[in-house]
């Protein structure tokens, strides 16, 4: 049978339009291909930051951080600054 979406079968994540055995057999080996998948964040799960990640980040990317995230003046600030509002902002 073939499914046209992937299918877990056993923890295994098989592709959609692969030939799957009957379940009924329990016979899985016939199964030519496993994938592996990874589970990607979804688009309205925020992202969320450790301090360490905060501390590695280029000024450019701070301030455009600090702009998502609405803290005023992020344009005039330093990098350090920009770090220690935002580390404030997240509660890190």
């Amino acid at each position: 049978m073939k499914y046209p979406h992937i299918v877990c079968i056993n923890g295994n994540w098989i592709p959609a339009g692969t030939e799957i055995p009957d379940v009924k057999d329990k016979d899985f080996s016939k199964v030519s291909k496993v994938v592996e998948v990874e589970k990607e964040p979804l688009p309205f799960e925020p992202k969320t930051y450790t301090k360490t990640e905060i501390n590695r980040m280029s000024t450019d990317a701070l301030r455009k951080l600090a702009k998502e995230e609405g803290i005023p003046k992020a344009k005039d600030m330093s990098g350090s600054a920009l770090k220690s509002a935002l580390i404030e902002k997240f509660e890190l």
